[in-house]
């Protein structure tokens, strides 16, 4: 089949494909507090999206902290939203920041519904800082391709 000058050679492709903790990312969240809002409920809809978060409440505001992104990355899959959501994302980065604004009803039905205009409520605002961001984006929001 191969002559004694023909070979063949065989090189494996490997991908190396790298989890989010594989990333050192940071993630604030905050979003306004009107009096009718009920603070705990509040800090609910929000931890449907993004658990495993600090937060402090203000009279005015609840402002959170985490470095936990499965959640919402699990989300992004379930609702097939993935290559809108890094379209999206991509077109937020600055420097090393990606910040966008999430709705607030959304969250409450633990979906994910990124908002461009101003909402009645408030949105909830959400800065996610990497030093390599576009590859954090790229693995929240992978697909098989």
């Amino acid at each position: 089949m191969f002559g004694e000058n023909n070979a063949f050679i065989y090189y494996p492709i490997i991908t190396i494909s790298m989890g989010l903790n594989d990333f050192d990312f940071k993630v604030k969240i905050s979003s306004p507090r009107y009096p009718t809002e009920n603070k705990e409920t509040l800090i609910f809809c929000i931890s449907n999206i993004f658990p495993k978060c600090s937060w402090e409440i203000k009279e005015d505001e609840v402002v959170g902290e985490t470095r936990y992104l499965t959640r919402f990355k699990m989300i992004l899959e379930d609702m097939r939203i993935r290559d809108t959501a890094r379209d999206y994302l991509q077109k937020r980065v600055i420097g090393n920041r990606c910040s966008f604004t999430l709705s607030k009803q959304a969250s409450c039905n633990e979906k994910i519904s990124f908002s461009e205009q101003e909402q009645p409520l408030g949105g909830i605002q959400v800065t996610i800082t990497c030093d390599d961001i576009i590859m954090l984006i790229e693995n929240l929001t992978e697909t098989d391709r």
